[in-house]
């Protein structure tokens, strides 16, 4: 049996009646809550004569909307995006990204914010639809199941780039598996849109010899970075950099407090260790998971699905920055994790754990809605999350066994 045949296979455990009926229920009510949440916020938009709610997307709105008008620069000014959104909120939302972002969404500012935040969410589902396509074997319940994992939620909720940029690194992985890694280097290449959620990359690639998949995506960072530029004036880069370290100090300042921030350093702050303590840890949490990722993209034994799980698995692990909108990558973790066999009902605490994965902080994104309360975010989402990268661990690293499937190249690009 082939490699691929293998995998596939190893996916027929949700073949089953129950399993397509899991599958396309998570899906269908992803879809519906979020579609009801989205329509409520309609609601209140237009009974209050507002222009936009107090979500992250009307940050990119209100910044494609100056765009627009030749005032490029202006995003960078917290008031007057609120003052282009009309908003009420009164929090700190910064825009904070490179102009190739900016670039990316300024057709967004052509349209009504109800309108832009359902193109750009239904877009970015859709793109994520299509990177994971490649790995589901035709199997249009499992596509959904990713697609419109309950995980995306909090994404969804707010309107948020973590669905996005998850489609390009399952787009990535999807042209490493075909051995075209010129094209995985223009996916990874576009995922410096933001750079935040992508410190483990270039590890990986290095470990696996992977020499012009980074060239490819060197190539393409560049090429975003030259264009934007060109449009937007290079005065562009000192405003970005300027917000970057204010919008740094504010985080820091309040780290403790933030509650939907659900990163190791957060949580340490929020049990009282001192800030700098728990920035440090989590550097060193950060340099451990770059290690491991490390030496299981080394190992040319280790099929591309486990490689992928670790990958997906460390990245919110090593992150300082990292949101609640983005355990939307425990979802995928999963998904390959169930198509090398470590998730199998021979094992079936890891069916139980490959469920929490899936489901991730959808439910409990539910529950802000209803309670208003966050506490549960890094508590639910953390052990989760540990569990899942010390089991890619166990079947790379510590216990290694004959994998399900090999990987599609074991030779570097």
């Amino acid at each position: 049996m082939t490699p691929n045949a293998t995998a596939d296979a190893s996916l027929s455990v949700l073949d089953t009646r129950r399993g397509r009926q899991l599958c396309l229920m998570g899906a269908l009510l992803t879809a519906l809550f979020g579609v009801m949440l989205m329509l409520r916020d309609v609601a209140e938009i237009s009974g209050s004569g507002l222009s936009s709610v107090s979500v992250d997307f009307y940050v990119f709105w209100a910044a494609a909307k100056l765009a627009l008008q030749g005032l490029p620069l202006d995003a960078f000014d917290v008031d007057r995006i609120r003052e282009i959104a009309n908003v009420t909120q009164e929090g700190w939302m910064p825009w904070a990204y490179p102009p190739g972002f900016l670039l990316l969404v300024t057709p967004l500012g052509l349209l009504p914010f109800a309108p832009a935040w359902a193109a750009f969410m239904g877009l970015s589902v859709a793109a994520l639809a299509l990177a994971t396509r490649p790995f589901t074997a035709g199997r249009p319940h499992l596509l959904l199941a990713i697609a419109l994992a309950p995980a995306i939620l909090p994404c969804l909720l707010v309107g948020q780039t973590s669905i996005l940029w998850l489609a390009g690194l399952m787009a990535a992985l999807a042209a490493l598996h075909a051995e075209k890694p010129l094209l995985a280097g223009l996916f990874i290449g576009l995922l410096t849109l933001k750079p935040q959620l992508g410190l483990l990359l270039p590890v990986a690639l290095i470990a696996a010899g992977q020499w012009r998949t980074i060239l490819a995506a060197a190539v393409t960072a560049t090429a975003l970075t030259a264009i934007p530029t060109a449009l937007y004036g290079t005065a562009y880069w000192p405003e970005m950099l300027a917000m970057l370290d204010q919008h740094g100090t504010t985080v820091r300042g309040a780290i403790a407090d933030l509650t939907l921030m659900i990163s190791p350093y957060s949580a340490l702050a929020a049990l009282g260790v001192a800030e700098p303590a728990a920035l440090t840890a989590q550097w060193a949490l950060t340099a451990l998971c770059a290690l491991a990722v490390f030496a299981v993209w080394r190992r040319p034994s280790v099929s591309l699905d486990l490689r992928a799980a670790t990958l997906l698995s460390a990245i919110p692990l090593a992150s300082p920055y990292l949101w609640h909108y983005e355990s939307a990558f425990l979802a995928p973790a999963a998904f390959f994790l169930l198509r090398d066999g470590v998730i199998t009902p021979a094992r079936p605490h890891t069916l139980l754990l490959g469920l929490a994965m899936w489901l991730s902080l959808g439910p409990s994104a539910l529950a802000l809605l209803q309670t208003g309360q966050a506490d549960l975010f890094r508590p639910v989402f953390l052990p989760i999350a540990l569990a899942a990268f010390l089991t890619c661990l166990w079947h790379t690293l510590l216990r290694p066994r004959p994998s399900a499937n090999p990987a599609a190249s074991e030779q570097p690009q």
